[in-house]
Parts: C-alpha cells; structure tokens; sequence
C-alpha cells in the first residue's frame, strides 16, 4: 500500500497532534533492531552514535524537523506525529563511507528498516512509549515491513569493539577447559581496517603465541562474525594445555562463522561456531591482579611499512611507562625497548609479517600485525 499525503492533510495532522508530539521530543538512543522477530542489539556504539532527535522546529511548510545519526552518516527530514502514529520523510542523508567496519554493517541493517516503505514517498511508524524518566523506550513499528526500532533514553554502552578475555572453551561432547586463573588469553576486535583484504582486524593472545586475523560482521537471523585469514606466531609453547584447542577453533574456516551475543550487562561475550563449540569470554582478566588491564588505543597509520612504523595514539600514554616488543612470524623476540615517541624505526627489519605488542607495567595490552617492505 502507497501512502501519499498533500500539504493539506499534513497541515490538518499537524494542528491536530500539536499536543500528541510533546512526549516524543528530545534524543532517543537505539538500543536494538527487531526485525522478522529476531532482535539485533547495538552493540556498535564505540566511535558512532546511533539516535534520533524529535524537535519541534517548524520548517518546510509546517512541519516538524528530525535528525538521526547511524554509521558514519546522519540523516535529516521532517515528521507529523499523531497520538499513536509518527509519519516520516527522509529529506537529506549523508554518504561517507564506513568501509566494512561493524558499525557500518549495522547501519546498513538500521537504514533498511528505517526507510522501508513500499515505495511510498512517506513511511509511517506505529509507536508506543513504555516506562518512565530515564527508563522511557520508545518504539517504532514499521508499518510496512511490521519490524521495530527500538530507542531509550539512556546511550547503550555495551560494545564489541574491545579486548575480551577468555574463561572457557565448551566443545560438545567433552569436558569443559576452564582457563587458569593466573593466564590472560584474549581476543580484541578493532575498527582498524588492513590493506588487504579490506576487512577489520582481530587479534589476541593463547597461552604463549599471539594471533592475527580479519573478521567481517553479518545480521542473518542471527548476530555473527566470521574470522579469516588467522596467522599465528610460531614460537612454540612448553606445556601448552588449551592454545591450540582455542586457535583451531578460531583458525577453522570451515567452522568459524560465529554466532556471537553478549550478555551479564555487556560482561560476556559468547561465540559458538558452526559445531556448537563455544567460546565464553569475559570482559576483565580472570587474575584478580589484572582485571583493569583495558587495552591500549594505538594503531598504525600506515600498512605496509617501509623504514619508520608511525604510530596513532594520545600523547599521554608516553608518560605510562609503555614498552613495546617486536616479534616474527615464528615468535622470535627481535626488539624490545621503551615507547618514546608516535614512529619506531624498522629500517633492519627483513621483508616479512610482524607482530609488535605493547606493554603497560609488565602487563599484554595491545598487539598488532605489519607488514615490512
């Protein structure tokens, strides 16, 4: 069905709800998308803002303004609200590009259900209001496609985007690993997107060895993240116990298309691969001695290297006594020294793949892959 609304009939909505819309004015963050009855949380707040902003500026003939931000882009146009319907037009939206961050597939999820509509030139939006104060949820229920969008007054803070430290490994049919207390495997999803392929990176730690891969994110019934291209350090463990149960896991590719949801208030995160083995993650260490070791925020501008490694960071971690170590490919340690300045020479490196990793206080904080020209 098309809906097409004249000035006129907008006018009449507009002086009949004047006191409808109050409720709905101000900023609504997006905490989840249902759609076709799956719910897809947002989980992609980390550099972004997904929201929606009702004001009661009056513009284009009448009608009211609202503006929404998602992705890398925002969105602006006009809307009437009724005491139960808002009826919606697009008039303007931005067109950067988000490469294939996890921010900008869920955009391309939240856009899709934004501007479903038939065909129509205005979309038309159920709503509910439930709860109160900074517990309100505002509900949109797409009239046309029957899927909601989700907002409430308080930004979702629970994130993907960051360092998650393993607790266990649960694989059908055996006996679940419990990782020790005293060690500190982990995987850290990042925004950084590689050369080649275009995707994100993932990167972590096992026991002894550290790991490198891209990831892409995709919302098919399911939350899910795919890994690719995983390249571990080759250094070799004595006594290892679970590394290599946790890197084939995360190495299979025939497998490790993970159903992923993140639970506890945004503490656990819990990947499941194609053969029902599970990875349960929690968001500090399992060491009582080291659960604030949250991960530093250093990328490199530019990958490949030639002779200087340029580093991207806030210029204060350089009083924090950070320590950074060159590895190779095997897990051979070729130098170690302290972080004094944003470039790190490695004009004596070989062509190659390398790992370097930073360390704040003796503790693994951050590691990342290059590759030298």
């Amino acid at each position: 069905m098309k809906y097409f609304y004249s000035f006129f009939y907008l006018s009449v909505l507009l002086s009949l709800s004047a006191n409808s819309q109050s409720n709905l004015l101000g900023t609504w963050y997006l905490d989840h998308i249902i759609k076709d009855e799956v719910v897809y949380n947002n989980y992609y707040n980390d550099n972004t803002i997904f929201d929606i902003e009702f004001t009661d500026t009056v513009s284009f003939g009448d009608y009211l303004e609202f503006n929404t931000g998602h992705g890398c882009n925002a969105s602006n146009g006009i809307y009437i609200p009724t005491s139960n319907e808002i009826t919606i037009e697009i008039v303007g939206t931005t067109l950067a590009d988000c490469l294939t961050t996890p921010h900008a597939q869920y955009e391309t999820l939240f856009l899709d259900e934004l501007t479903y509509d038939e065909g129509a030139t205005s979309i038309i939006y159920n709503y509910t209001l439930t709860g109160a104060d900074e517990e309100e949820v505002l509900t949109l229920i797409n009239e046309a496609s029957g899927n909601s969008l989700v907002y409430k007054k308080q930004q979702p803070n629970t994130l993907l985007i960051s360092t998650w430290w393993l607790h266990q490994i649960d694989i059908p049919g055996n006996s679940i690993i419990d990782i020790p207390q005293m060690d500190a495997p982990n995987i850290t999803f990042t925004n950084n997107i590689s050369t080649f392929p275009i995707l994100p990176e993932v990167n972590g730690f096992g026991e002894c060895e550290i790991f490198n891969a891209n990831y892409s994110i995709s919302f098919n019934g399911s939350n899910n993240i795919q890994l690719a291209y995983f390249v571990q350090s080759l250094g070799g463990c004595p006594n290892m116990s679970y590394e290599s149960t946790y890197f084939q896991i995360l190495a299979d590719e025939s497998s490790n298309f993970f159903e992923f949801e993140i639970i506890n208030n945004g503490s656990t995160l819990i990947l499941t691969d194609l053969l029902g083995a599970r990875l349960i993650y929690g968001d500090t260490t399992l060491s009582i001695e080291e659960n604030n070791m949250d991960n530093l925020n250093i990328s490199i501008r530019k990958n490949p290297v030639e002779n200087q490694l340029r580093l991207d960071f806030n210029n204060s971690l350089l009083t924090n006594n950070i320590e950074y170590q060159i590895y190779s490919i095997e897990g051979k340690l070729i130098k170690s020294s302290d972080l004094k300045h944003n470039t790190i020479n490695v004009e004596y490196l070989n062509s190659g793949i390398y790992f370097i990793h930073f360390l704040s206080i003796g503790k693994r904080k951050s590691i990342i892959k290059f590759s030298k020209k």
